[in-house]
């Protein structure tokens, strides 16, 4: 099948850089290709690594093989290294069977032209070039695609794992915590020293902070088990606020030794989803700002919610070690921790039940000024 150059190219005004120290070979390539395609020059192999580090978007490399310094071989293999999806091509006057091979075992040369080029030539081969830069760009898609799909494909099977794992232990808990507040509230109505009593009725409240925590994990894990089956009629609304400080009434004793609450409820946002949800979400923030806290005075953590139009926004925020820039990229990747414990799962949750709800998580931080997780969902209509 015969492609026509010009009429691909013309749809995709495509980048090409040529590559030759002879300046009337520069204005004569311009003069073919500039017609049909977006032409970037370069008389010197430092002159063309330059250009790539401004220019994301080339989709051709046409170099000239001699030329003063670096030469055409040394160029492309450079930019096999930096810029693998770039098409590489090699042109030269000269006959070098020598310098043939080499470009393609070094430089992953696809093309070598002989000069003075055909210009038809010239245009369907840097068509062809173009077409293959294409397919190269779709094919990297499509592989991280695929990439993701099996992480997330592993994050479900373990997570469901997890939930069974989680959820008998979690039931014996809150039957025995059950009957440990049954027990004492019949302790309670006999006669004795007040100052017993006075014990009994805090470990009653304690027992009941207790109860509730179970009681939102065995909630945590059935959302677990059930969200293959996902049933938009199964969603209700949820008062942010009130779920904020029950879970931080959960965590009071995690967070009371290692750092201090500053808590700024601006608003009061009705949400749609899962209660049991929008506190693993809050859950799992609060325990990873309070792991990552050094053990030292002065540790804070901010939690504020506010809104903003339609949108509710819920921020956490510590003033811990901060993130280093190459990890944060990879903050939300199944299995991968900034920690030298735990699953690294908590955050890659946390990112997908946020989605699920229509949400967007986001992260700033920089090395030794903490860490913020914002959060932003549409509010409820209701």
């Amino acid at each position: 099948m015969t492609h026509n150059p010009s009429a691909l190219a013309q749809d995709e005004r495509a980048v090409v850089l040529y590559v030759d120290d002879d300046r009337a070979n520069l204005l004569m390539f311009r003069a073919v290709a500039e017609p049909i395609f977006q032409v970037l020059l370069a008389q010197s192999g430092d002159e063309a690594l330059f250009a790539i580090e401004q220019h994301t978007d080339i989709a051709v490399l046409l170099t000239d093989y001699r030329m003063a310094g670096m030469n055409g071989i040394d160029l492309c293999e450079n930019v096999h290294a930096s810029r693998p999806e770039i098409v590489r091509m090699l042109v030269t006057a000269y006959s070098d069977l020598q310098a043939a091979i080499a470009a393609i075992n070094r430089g992953q040369v696809s093309r070598y032209l002989r000069k003075p080029w055909n210009p038809d030539e010239l245009l369907a081969t840097l068509a062809e070039g173009v077409e293959q830069h294409r397919l190269k760009k779709r094919m990297q898609q499509l592989q991280l695609r695929m990439a993701e799909s099996e992480r997330l494909s592993t994050l479900g099977i373990l997570t469901a794992s997890l939930g069974h794992e989680l959820r008998t232990p979690l039931s014996v808990v809150s039957s025995n915590v059950q009957f440990a507040k049954s027990a004492l509230h019949t302790a309670l109505t006999k006669p004795g020293d007040s100052v017993a009593k006075a014990d009994l009725t805090e470990l009653i409240e304690a027992l009941a902070d207790a109860s509730m925590g179970a009681q939102r994990l065995i909630e945590v894990t059935d959302s677990i088990l059930l969200s293959a089956r996902k049933d938009p009629g199964d969603q209700k609304p949820v008062d942010l606020a009130e779920v904020i400080q029950s879970v931080l009434r959960l965590l009071r004793h995690e967070t009371m030794h290692n750092a201090r609450l500053e808590v700024s409820l601006s608003a009061k946002p009705i949400l749609l989803g899962s209660p049991a949800r929008v506190g693993q979400v809050l859950l799992n923030l609060l325990l990873n700002a309070v792991q990552a806290l050094p053990k030292r005075p002065g540790n804070v953590i901010r939690i504020s919610l506010a809104q903003k139009d339609k949108l509710a926004v819920l921020e956490v925020a510590d003033n811990g070690p901060g993130i280093e820039p190459d990890k944060l990229a990879r903050i939300f990747d199944p299995f991968f921790s900034t920690k030298s414990q735990g699953t690294g799962l908590g955050l890659a949750i946390t990112q997908q039940i946020v989605k699920d709800m229509g949400g967007r998580i986001e992260v700033e931080s920089e090395p030794q000024k903490g860490a913020l997780f914002r959060i932003t969902w549409p509010v409820a209509r209701v």
